[in-house]
This record gives structure tokens, C-alpha cells and sequence, in this order.
């Protein structure tokens, strides 16, 4: 819905209740370490209901990304190669992948999927999550950072592009594409005639 810019500009949550949130990850983690017997960073998600006001805890599940990675290892990814620009959204993630476009127009598709394919859709819903799996990157054309496809495509270190404007409508008619997370924030998926060799 519209939103003014000031109301953009700010922020959703005063300090108080960011620490109470605070507060709850910490009693969250205390909670699953102390049943796992080890430290258990968790992945939290919360809400503010616009009715009440009040801060809710809406899901708890163990960490799967930051806390797998190795503290020594680190992986630098950069493209060899150019090509037009075809779509522009949020990178999630560093990775660059590269396959054969797939769009998805509603969930009776999801068995023409291949694995190695770029899903390309709208939007993604947990029902989807089997198929995200086998793909080599993820496009989608709304969403941001906290999206449902952001937030798969991070514990399952799959390169994704979200929020990416007519991604469905430019990216239907193109074969192999590259989808680059590794440019920064706001990144593009490259059309490229020959499929991209990535280090």
C-alpha cells in the first residue's frame, strides 16, 4: 500500500522493543541449547501485529547458514564473462550460478522443474521448497531480503535475485542465464550465450 517517505525512512521499531526482541532470541537460544546439550544459534522470526502492537514470536528453527560456515575457510566468487543485463533486484548471497530458465507460474508446475534450473516466479511459497532445492539460483520479481525466497535460498546457499521487476516476463524468452549475487546489493541476471564457467 502507499507509504510515505517519512514513514519509509524510519524505523518499524523503537528501542525498547528491539530489545525485547533482543531478550527473546536470547531466552530462544538458551531454551534449544539447553535441550541439544551445545550452543544453538537459531534463525527467529518475529511480528508486530498492526491491530495490537504487540511483538510476537512467529517461528524458531536452528541457524543453518552462518553458524555451518568455517571461522578459516573463504569463498570469493567473480564472473568471467559479460553480457546484457536482463533483470536488476536484491542479491541474496555472494555466489554466481548459471542454467537454464524456468519460469513458474503456479505450483501445479513445479513437476516440469529440473534440477540445475534458474527458478524464475512472481513469488515463492513454502509448498516450493523441495524444488528450490535442486536449483541453481533462484529469480524472483517481488520480495526483498526477508521474503520467503530470500530466506530459503540463504540456508540453502543458493544464489537469489528478489524484487527483481518484470523478472518473469524478461527472463521467460531467454534459454541460459547468469544469475551474478557476487556485484553487491543490487545485481543482475546476464544473459550469456554459452553457460559461464564460475570460480
Amino acid at each position: 500500500m502507499p507509504t510515505a517517505k517519512a514513514a519509509r525512512e524510519c524505523f518499524c521499531l523503537t528501542d525498547e522493543e528491539v530489545l525485547e526482541l533482543a531478550g527473546y532470541a536470547i531466552r530462544i537460544e538458551d531454551h534449544y541449547s539447553g535441550l541439544s546439550g551445545h550452543p544453538t544459534p537459531m534463525d527467529v522470526e518475529w511480528a508486530k501485529d498492526g491491530e495490537d502492537g504487540r511483538l510476537y514470536i512467529v517461528q524458531a528453527r536452528p541457524e543453518t547458514v552462518a553458524s555451518q560456515r568455517s571461522p578459516t575457510a573463504f569463498e570469493s566468487y567473480s564472473l568471467t564473462g559479460t553480457g546484457p543485463v536482463l533483470a536488476v533486484g536484491r542479491a541474496v548471497g555472494e555466489k554466481i550460478a548459471c542454467g537454464k530458465v524456468r519460469v513458474i507460474d503456479a505450483a501445479r508446475e513445479l513437476a516440469d522443474f529440473s534440477p540445475g534450473e534458474v527458478l524464475v516466479a512472481e513469488a515463492t511459497s513454502p509448498d516450493w521448497e523441495p524444488v528450490m532445492k535442486t536449483a541453481a539460483a533462484i529469480v524472483t520479481a517481488h520480495g526483498g531480503k526477508t521474503c520467503h525466497a530470500a530466506i530459503v535460498a540463504r540456508e540453502l546457499g543458493v544464489p537469489a535475485v528478489v524484487g527483481a521487476e518484470r523478472a518473469v516476463e524478461k527472463l521467460a524468452a531467454e534459454g541460459v542465464v547468469t544469475v551474478s549475487c557476487a556485484e553487491g546489493e543490487s545485481v543482475a541476471a546476464d544473459a550469456v550465450m554459452l553457460r559461464a564457467r564460475c570460480r
